[in-house]
């Protein structure tokens, strides 16, 4: 390759095949977590994904209607819009992928909720295989979802 030239790779599965339709994208979301220090944090996905295998990521993924609320449906210009949905399942997703809890204590302006690993990990596995919504996880130990520090990119 001449020197000052890149290379560029998808990872990206291929297209439908001829006269298929593709499928309608689902909605998701990610965070971009930076540290006083502004360290970024990437997680790594399993090489064994079905999607994006090895690839590094920012938290989050798909939403869901169960733990963050409905999305208009597609056509709908507000499906391309900020909204809570949007912001629940990028503080869940990132909940469930790395055990970082984006959330208060008691009220939006509350303290950072603290709670031990074991906790953390049991909810998070109970979250991630649907056995209780990540809204009523919170209620139940007193948190609420820190939706009001995410700014928009």
């Amino acid at each position: 390759m001449p020197k000052g030239t890149t290379r560029a790779s998808s990872s990206a599965a291929p297209g439908p095949a001829k006269g298929k339709t593709p499928p309608e994208p689902r909605p998701s979301s990610s965070i971009i977590l930076l540290s006083p220090t502004n360290q970024v944090l990437l997680l790594r996905r399993v090489k064994t994904s079905t999607s994006f295998a090895s690839a590094h990521v920012f938290p989050g993924g798909n939403l869901s209607d169960f733990h963050d609320g409905a999305v208009p449906p597609p056509g709908d210009a507000g499906r391309h819009m900020d909204s809570l949905a949007y912001r629940l399942g990028a503080i869940r997703e990132t909940f469930e992928e790395s055990g970082i809890l984006l959330a208060r204590k008691g009220t939006k302006d509350g303290p950072l909720l603290n709670l031990p690993t074991s906790e953390r990990d049991k909810a998070r596995k109970a979250i991630y295989e649907n056995a209780i919504s990540f809204g009523q996880w919170l209620e139940s130990v007193g948190g609420v979802a820190d939706t009001g520090k995410q700014k928009r990119g």
